[in-house]
């Protein structure tokens, strides 16, 4: 095992070791052609990129589901496939939380949510009550105040474990991978007492092959008391279980081949927003399925958006920059050793919308380039894990 130690500043803080894993092609994922499909209300868009598996304490599956427009929180029963309930926050007064950027359901009484404020944190249950909010201190990250992300399906990091809140922190600015190095990865909340931290782990030195600025969004998850990270912009899977020592463990995608695109300056016409979107490629959503022990890594290989779709008018061109093509989905052992991957069909599934759940991975069919598309309804196909066959 080889180590390595990000810049002297930090030498106390954090150190990186390597690790070698092996790479095989055993498992693909396959359609078992069995779907669940919802009814939405009239007042609900069909793709959001917030939902989430959840079991209640009585067995019930539910996929929650938000939509920021009317910040409203949907539980759908998946034994009914219908509509169980709605959490609806206002936006102002005694119990206002702003607009609802994200939420994370740990259990029906506490479900922290994200708005565009980013530096508070509030506290809800499943009845729609404020319990609390947690505005963040005045903690110094890097040369900046501590900010907290939202934690959306493509880059979930919002986690609660012992009565605390690990919330994911946002760069405001543009950064390359040596000033990363210097910023804290995660915020640690007590929900007792309010005192905050943050943990000793820093980004890793994201950036191309030409040391641009590249997006840092990432997912963490939890498991087995181990903290693992995937970045956007990494081939890599970044293992700790105390934020100090973290374990590097390669996780490249065969489908992509080509360079990590810079972070634009600033933005364009709507037109130059979605071929961005296209071209950006990386790795998106991560996920952990507890039922079978493997791991799931989202891989968007980038794709060009024909120059044909300059005229169109920018609401056409919204929905184009959310519908990309193609995407693939790493399987990983327990160990985070690739053990499949497959291709998705080009302008079938919805990347955003995807969750584990009992029986399977489910990947949403809310794709406008799909035949079976229907605006009224959530629709997602059930795919299992399978040996690949000779």
């Amino acid at each position: 095992m080889k180590y390595y130690f990000i810049p002297l500043i930090l030498i106390i803080a954090s150190c990186f070791s390597c690790k070698k894993v092996k790479i095989t092609d055993e498992y693909t994922l396959v359609s078992t052609g069995k779907m669940i499909e919802f009814k939405i209300p009239y007042d609900i868009k069909n793709t959001s990129p917030c939902l989430q598996y959840y079991v209640s304490e009585k067995g019930n599956p539910y996929l929650c589901y938000l939509n920021m427009e009317n910040n409203k929180i949907l539980f759908f029963n998946i034994n009914t496939e219908k509509l169980s309930f709605i959490i609806e926050m206002p936006r102002r007064g005694p119990q206002g939380v702003g607009g609802i950027g994200s939420f994370m359901v740990h259990n029906m009484d506490t479900i922290p949510l994200t708005t565009g404020q980013m530096n508070v944190l509030y506290l809800i249950d499943s009845t729609g009550t404020l319990k609390r909010k947690f505005p963040i201190e005045d903690i110094i990250n890097g040369l900046y105040n501590t900010y907290i992300k939202p934690s959306y399906v493509q880059q979930r990091n919002l986690i609660v474990v012992n009565n605390k809140i690990l919330a994911g922190t946002h760069l405001l600015t543009r950064l390359g991978p040596e000033d990363l190095e210097k910023y804290k990865i995660c915020l640690e909340i007590d929900m007792k007492n309010n005192k905050q931290r943050l943990l000793p782990m820093t980004f890793p030195p994201l950036g191309n092959r030409d040391n641009e600025p590249v997006a840092h969004n990432y997912s963490t998850l939890m498991t087995n008391g181990k903290f693992i990270y995937s970045f956007y912009c990494s081939h890599n899977l970044y293992l700790t279980e105390d934020h100090q020592k973290v374990t590097v463990l390669p996780a490249k995608s065969r489908y992509i081949k080509k360079d990590f695109k810079p972070q634009a300056l600033r933005l364009g016409s709507y037109f130059e927003i979605a071929k961005s979107i296209w071209e950006k490629l990386g790795y998106r959503n991560f996920f952990y399925d507890k039922y079978r022990d493997v791991y799931y890594r989202f891989a968007y290989p980038g794709s060009k958006l024909d120059d044909s779709y300059k005229d169109e008018a920018p609401n056409v061109l919204i929905d184009v920059g959310e519908f990309t093509p193609v995407f693939s989905i790493m399987v990983l052992n327990s160990e985070l050793e690739i053990i499949g991957e497959r291709l998705m069909p080009e302008n079938t599934y919805h990347i955003w919308m995807s969750f584990v759940g009992k029986e399977g991975l489910y990947i949403s069919t809310n794709h406008t380039g799909n035949p079976d598309f229907d605006a009224d309804y959530l629709r997602f196909e059930l795919f299992k894990l399978g040996k690949k066959q000779d």
